[in-house]
């Protein structure tokens, strides 16, 4: 029998080419916001697919440090944007380079969030701080989600 050299251990593992995302409330009354329309397309025949093709985080989300487990920007921005209101509060327990917060924050929503590594809260606190509130916020409301994610790539 013929022996797997170690080196090739990690080649040999499949890495997970998704994220899964809860969206829970406290009970059966209490409530909750899901903004269907502006994460549907523009058909209305059509609907929201549980799959949503996001790419992995570009370069330029990077430019103020390194994060690990770091998620793109386009994804936390979706999920904020289903899931709250302007002027909602996102709580984040495990906030990492805080792309959740520079996602609230754009999309015209307050954040808080804890990171328990002192190197992480710094990079997203530098995130978070060049952020532009509202920014993406105006864009979607002008052009609407889809053409936004098809035109800028971004949301």
């Amino acid at each position: 029998m013929l022996e797997t050299p170690p080196s090739a251990l990690p080649q040999l593992a499949s890495t997970h080419a998704h994220e899964t995302l809860l969206w829970a409330s406290k009970g059966k009354g209490a409530p909750h916001t899901f903004n269907y329309d502006l994460i549907n397309g523009p058909d209305p025949a059509s609907q929201v697919s549980s799959v949503w093709r996001i790419p992995a985080v570009p370069e330029r989300e990077k430019s103020h440090g390194r994060h690990p487990t770091q998620k793109p920007l386009r994804l936390l921005r979706r999920a904020v944007l289903a899931s709250t209101d302007e002027g909602s509060l996102v709580f984040d327990p495990f906030s990492g380079s805080g792309t959740s917060g520079v996602a609230a924050k754009e999309l015209g929503r307050f954040f808080v969030g804890a990171e328990t590594e002192r190197e992480y809260a710094q990079l997203a606190g530098r995130r978070i701080g060049v952020a532009q509130r509202g920014a993406v916020l105006g864009k979607v409301r002008a052009i609407g989600v889809q053409r936004y994610e098809v035109g800028m790539d971004t949301l």
